[in-house]
């Protein structure tokens, strides 16, 4: 008689057993058979500057079992422009998108806006706060990268900064992440005694940076805001007969040629492979789990000059290589 009556416990024991093993299998294949799609906007693309940070991607994108797709595009000129190309992408299907988010008050109104059609990770930006729909936010300190770079152009001016014509350049787009480093730089600038006498942007109309540059006085320092602006400053630093300083920001192998050759004297380098990696790691996380607590990490960044360009210590973040 005991065993009549544990014999139906038993089964319905094993019943469930074998449903949740079923139910596991099938998740897990799903996963396997289509994975999941995750949707990159960045401000063009195509340029030099994203090399380290696309490696990073498609590294984790290859761990995490993820696929990553990065919307092709040129110099994006405002916030309604990016906010179209995201509608599409969600109207085309995706499960996220990482996005690089321009500078304008209304942007995190819009983000905002999204939540319950996709999920958002933001990259090179570090002022936003978490919001419903966000799941992370990976990005160096801007303004701390401003802050070493005019620390570098006192360090290599051979004169206090009060007495040298100081020109910045840079692409010109309208990124939260150039305003934050123009911010930190300008107020280390004046606390080391010095002040920028002009700025150069780069304009759809205009010609190249480096002819832009041409047209000007050279300068007795050269600051460079982006990698466009280091690679611009670079090569016009290397067509004078006359030295100036250069000191920038970026991350393309044509930077560091610059920097290599003498051209260039300091370049901040972020750890923009790791920025990356750790943006689809996030996404991952979040469509993989049923709970994920959103995170806001910064990378760290660099200070290199021709002497350390080829420490061991530095090769890591210079010249990443897939695992």
């Amino acid at each position: 008689m005991r065993r009549n009556k544990l014999f139906p416990a038993l089964v319905i024991i094993l019943a469930l057993m074998i449903a949740a093993q079923t139910a596991l299998i099938i998740r897990q294949s799903g996963r396997t058979d289509t994975p999941s799609q995750i949707h990159v906007i960045i401000d063009d693309s195509s340029d030099n500057r994203w090399v380290q940070f696309i490696e990073g991607m498609e590294q984790a994108a290859e761990d995490e079992g993820v696929k990553v797709t990065i919307i092709p595009t040129g110099r994006l000129s405002n916030l309604t422009e990016e906010e179209d190309l995201i509608e599409r992408v969600i109207a085309s299907g995706t499960d996220g998108v990482i996005v690089q988010p321009f500078a304008d008050p209304d942007a995190a109104r819009i983000m905002e806006n999204l939540s319950g059609r996709t999920v958002i990770e933001l990259v090179d930006e570090s002022t936003y706060e978490i919001l419903s729909n966000v799941v992370g936010i990976v990005s160096p300190d801007h303004e701390a990268i401003g802050e070493a770079l005019a620390q570098e152009a006192a360090r290599y001016a051979g004169k206090p900064l009060s007495r040298c014509t100081i020109g910045v350049v840079k692409r010109g787009a309208s990124l939260s992440s150039e305003e934050q480093i123009m911010s930190g730089f300008t107020k280390k600038l004046e606390e080391l005694g010095g002040k920028a006498a002009w700025v150069q942007e780069q304009s759809d109309e205009a010609g190249s940076l480096k002819d832009l540059l041409l047209e000007k006085t050279p300068p007795d320092i050269l600051v460079a805001l982006d990698n466009a602006g280091l690679e611009a400053a670079g090569e016009y630093a290397a067509s004078l007969e006359q030295d100036i300083v250069v000191v920038g920001t970026g991350t393309s192998m044509k930077a560091l040629y610059y920097l290599d050759s003498g051209a260039v004297q300091s370049v901040i380098v972020p750890e923009d492979y790791m920025m990356g990696y750790q943006s689809v790691s996030d996404m991952a996380d979040y469509i993989h789990k049923s709970r994920f607590l959103p995170q806001q990490r910064t990378i760290s960044f660099r200070v290199i000059n021709r002497e350390t360009l080829f420490a061991e210590e530095n090769q890591e973040i210079l010249f990443p290589v897939q695992r």
